[in-house]
């Protein structure tokens, strides 16, 4: 929602003062409170019913498919460029990453390759000219592995390595090389972590389409499917099916064992043969995944292979002085020692052979940019990590930068002050770290809606809570205008019954991602066609054993309500956001909590009209008092009070049912509480992403800067 301007404030605070001058004046002050909130209530009315009833982009989209696509390559151009910034990929300098082919059993023969890509219809003699004349031609290093991609006959590739030899890194500038090269309406390169995928309950195609709708929700925008008979599908889908989106596929280790294979075999039912792509993995495994129970052989259909190499000392030496500040500074020469070891078959050679090493080395070891070494007595010596005794193999030594990288990314810095000391972030990212491994079963995406997972009974905590919000305006409400007694037995009645039926919200929506907000669409005929047959059977019964005149009026007021109770499966619809801006996820959660006050803004606003048109009729029927009088229109105020803390209730659950935000603050609170998560846990993480280089971002969700740390800080406990 925007934000109100200022001038909507000051007019707001001026007809409050003049509404409680004018009451004052001839009025007792018995009832203030309750009559300043109805009319505070009241002025709340435009604003909710603008931000609901506006009209929302749910109709068929009229974009071409090509324009998506070209919208599309624009967002990802824009969230990896900022990633790999944030990643220093380029400070000080791109790490030169080389490699060579796969060995021969993981992929398919060169021979073979070139057959499957001459056999397809419309192959042109130029294609056929850029294919490398065996797999050593796949040999490469640096920014090219997008010019080694296109030598590929089937365009086909996978990335191999050992644990941060730099496979995604490679993966992002492959990525960003492919955007830079991509034609108008071509197939955009899009990077998918493959760990969120379960190939036991996902076809591929739909987990995709969901990421895509995840990091992009404009993607959720229908358009008319092909063949027309088919109805409608989503742009995610259509793209997909249009083969408009080059799927790269990082991490088939990062799957749970028994699942590699699986995934496997789905990737190759489901792609077809001319589908480019690119997979990566770590080499054991994925040499593990190749092998099927019965010991054959299935592998990536058309696919060719590289494998990563390490880095050459020379240019790792290189690497470490440059960030220190060049090779004549002090901070240069306390690497003197190490940087002679490289070339040997120490531990620290190992360790520091691969992009990760060098990047837990640097952070751990070098001041900063804005740091200078005089300022820092406590910096560690990298020198000791040539002490064998101490560290004797090479698991040693990276258990040791893994262990000491936090504190060193956590550092305290005189000019710029942070709320998290190195402590409280180590034992909130460990026990972030355990609540992937365990609570969401080992994937590295840490998505903040998933949050509720770590808090035992989280369907019953948000259940409580909202009973909790619920009764409490209607006790207040009751208090002020029937006593104590009635205030504590209305609000308890109102709490529990909300309280019930929001656990069971919860629990049904425990699996619900976020909401990219909402609109009111008239095409939903739901609340139509059950709430207003409600509303007339309700008035009915009114009319027979109440009051014939007022009956009518108070069976309005409930069709209204319980036709809003069916809306959300009719008449709300999603929003669709501009689709050329990457959504990160602090974007996301906002989104979603604008939902949920929405909706329940909304639903208490549609009670304060729907009450005071009945209690409108019923003044100006029955009892003959005009409107415009004070004592109607103080009946009127209180009324449409009535109807807006009664709505509440029921804005409340379909908020819940709606968004995640309420089950996350829930949850979020609980946690900081008891001292697991910062009471700032959002503002912690974009700090652990964007200043220390502690997470990275993937579209919507974070994950640790590699596999292997969130497992080191998941199994020891600071």
């Amino acid at each position: 929602m925007r934000r109100v301007p200022k001038q909507v404030g000051l007019l707001y605070v001026v007809l409050v003062g003049a509404f409680l001058a004018w009451y004052t004046r001839g009025h007792k002050v018995d009832y203030l409170v309750a009559v300043v909130s109805a009319f505070t209530a009241l002025l709340a009315l435009p604003a909710a019913v603008v931000a609901v009833l506006r009209s929302g982009k749910t109709a068929l989209a009229p974009t071409h498919l090509g324009d998506v696509a070209d919208q599309l390559a624009q967002a990802v151009r824009q969230q990896w460029e900022a990633e790999a910034r944030l990643r220093r990929l380029n400070d000080p300098f791109p790490l030169p990453v080389a490699w060579e082919a796969a060995d021969a059993d993981l992929v398919e023969s060169w021979t073979q390759l070139k057959e499957l890509a001459e056999d397809w219809p419309g192959q042109s003699p130029e294609a056929d000219s850029a294919w490398a004349v065996s797999p050593r031609g796949l040999a490469g290093e640096g920014g090219k592995l997008a010019e080694v991609f296109e030598h590929v006959p089937t365009r086909r590739l996978v990335v191999l390595g050992e644990p941060g030899a730099g496979k995604t890194m490679l993966l992002i500038r492959l990525l960003l090389a492919l955007l830079e090269h991509r034609p108008p309406g071509g197939p955009v390169p899009v990077l998918f972590p493959l760990a969120s995928w379960d190939p036991a309950r996902q076809d591929l195609y739909t987990w995709m389409a969901d990421e895509l709708a995840q990091d992009h929700p404009a993607l959720r925008a229908l358009i008319p499917a092909n063949p027309p008979q088919a109805g409608t599908c989503t742009q995610a889908r259509a793209l997909l099916a249009h083969r408009l989106v080059l799927p790269i596929l990082d991490g088939l280790d990062e799957l749970p064992e028994r699942l590699r294979a699986r995934a496997l075999h789905a990737i190759n039912q489901v792609l077809p043969a001319r589908q480019p792509l690119v997979l990566s993995s770590r080499t054991t495994e994925y040499r593990s995944a190749l092998t099927t129970p019965e010991g054959a052989t299935v592998l990536l259909n058309g696919a060719a292979g590289i494998r990563l190499l390490p880095l050459d000392p020379a240019k790792a030496a290189a690497y470490l002085e440059r960030d220190a500040g060049g090779s004549a500074t002090k901070a240069a020469n306390r690497w003197t020692r190490v940087t002679a070891a490289l070339a040997t078959d120490t531990p620290v050679a190992q360790a520091l052979s691969t992009p990760l090493g060098l990047f837990l080395a640097r952070t751990i070891y070098n001041p900063r940019p804005d740091e200078h070494l005089s300022d820092l007595p406590d910096l560690s010596d990298p020198d000791e990590l040539l002490d064998q005794t101490r560290f004797p193999t090479r698991q040693d030594i990276d258990t040791h930068l893994f262990t000491a990288f936090i504190p060193a990314t956590y550092r305290p810095h005189p000019d710029r002050p942070t709320p998290w000391n190195a402590q409280h972030a180590q034992r909130t990212l460990a026990f972030l770290a355990r609540h992937l491994e365990h609570s969401i079963h080992g994937t590295p995406n840490l998505a903040w809606w998933q949050l509720p997972r770590a808090l035992p009974q989280q369907a019953l905590a948000a259940g409580l809570t909202v009973g909790l919000m619920a009764g409490l305006p209607a006790s207040l409400l009751a208090w002020l205008q029937a006593g104590l007694p009635s205030g504590l037995e209305g609000g308890g009645v109102i709490g529990f019954t909300c309280a019930v039926v929001a656990v069971v919200i919860a629990w049904s929506v425990r699996d619900r991602n976020p909401s990219s907000g909402i609109r009111w669409s008239w095409r939903g005929k739901s609340w139509l066609t059950v709430g207003l047959p409600f509303g007339l059977v309700f008035g009915l019964i009114a009319v027979v054993t109440v009051e014939p005149a007022t009956g009518w009026g108070h069976g309005v007021v409930a069709g209204l309500l319980v036709g809003l109770l069916f809306a959300h499966m009719g008449g709300v619809r999603s929003v669709h956001p501009d689709l050329d801006k990457a959504v990160g996820p602090g974007t996301v959660l906002r989104r979603d909590r604008r939902t949920f006050w929405v909706i329940t803004m909304a639903v208490g606003t549609l009670g304060a009209i729907a009450d005071g048109m009945a209690t409108a009729y019923g003044v100006a029927g029955p009892i003959g008092m005009s409107v415009w009088s004070r004592e109607g229109f103080l009946f009127l105020l209180t009324a449409a009070l009535d109807g807006f803390v009664l709505g509440l209730p029921l804005g409340f659950m379909l908020g819940l049912a709606r968004s995640v935000w309420m089950r996350f603050l829930v949850a979020r609170t609980a946690l900081a509480a008891a001292g697991r998560v910062p009471w700032r846990f959002m503002s912690f993480l974009a700090d652990a992403h964007e200043q220390r280089g502690v997470l990275r971002q993937a579209g919507a969700v974070y994950q640790f800067r590699h596999l292997d740390l969130q497992r080191h800080l998941a199994q020891h406990q600071p």
